[in-house]
């Protein structure tokens, strides 16, 4: 079997280390795996393809910054990814992360509402359905329900600093991302996919798959932990540690 991955990244951050896994997996069990990425990063076991370069992806940051328009420039460098998917004929597309200034997802849906090809999408963020934000809920904006349209959240990643285009995005990305057969969405959290069942991709099949880690690195030991618990001090303490990436206010 033949899988082809898109992604942001390949091979570095979260979303760029799930793709190489999944790749990893496949090829272990004797499967084909490719891996398209926007943006440059670590060494991949699968076969790579770039998407544009990075001066395609300077203009198309330029075209979000000055119009909202995010996921709609690239053109023409998503158009020669598509070249690239006509000449390996995969099985399966597993889509992630489609923001990120590297692709144009109407090109991109287009196409795979013609070639009908089974679309797994993994989405690790709102984005897919609102009309301009990745995250709307540490601003308790619930318009995303309803219809998008003056965004709380226009200067935040995707960031845009002249137009808010966010009821036009709303209305295109229903449309385009509706309508594709065969096509699975899956989250990471039961959090994701209780607001996907909320939102304007509530007719496809959701699937809740968590991120996973690394048993034979990552268990579970009591000992130790009390031990460490009295090294320190805090036996009679109930502590959370949360760690993320970037620390941020979104990220509490």
């Amino acid at each position: 079997m033949k899988v082809l991955q898109v992604n942001t990244t390949i091979n570095s951050g979260s979303t760029g280390r799930i793709a190489e896994e999944i790749g990893q997996t496949l090829i272990a069990n004797g499967h084909e795996s490719y891996i398209a990425h926007g943006r440059d990063g670590g060494r991949s076991s699968s076969a790579t393809i770039k998407i544009g370069t990075s001066f395609d992806q300077k203009l198309h940051g330029l075209q979000t910054r000055i119009f909202d328009t995010h996921a709609f420039g690239s053109k023409k460098a998503t158009e020669k990814f598509i070249t690239a998917i006509e000449e390996i004929q995969p099985d399966i597309i597993h889509l992630h992360n489609l923001h990120g200034y590297y692709i144009h997802v109407g090109v991109l849906f287009n196409y795979l509402k013609q070639k009908k090809i089974p679309v797994v999408w993994t989405l690790h963020d709102c984005w897919s359905f609102t009309g301009h934000c990745c995250y709307f809920d540490f601003v308790k904006c619930g318009k995303w329900k309803t219809h998008c349209e003056k965004c709380p959240l226009q200067k935040r990643y995707p960031e845009s600093l002249v137009f808010d285009n966010s009821y036009q995005n709303y209305e295109i990305k229903k449309e385009l991302f509706n309508g594709v057969n065969n096509l699975t969405l899956v989250t990471p959290s039961n959090w994701l996919s209780g607001l996907l069942k909320q939102s304007f991709l509530q007719s496809y099949p959701v699937r809740v798959i968590h991120n996973g880690v690394d048993l034979q690195q990552f268990k579970i030991m009591n000992q130790a932990a009390l031990s460490l618990k009295n090294k320190l001090g805090i036996t009679n303490e109930f502590i959370i540690l949360g760690a993320a990436s970037v620390w941020d206010r979104r990220k509490d």
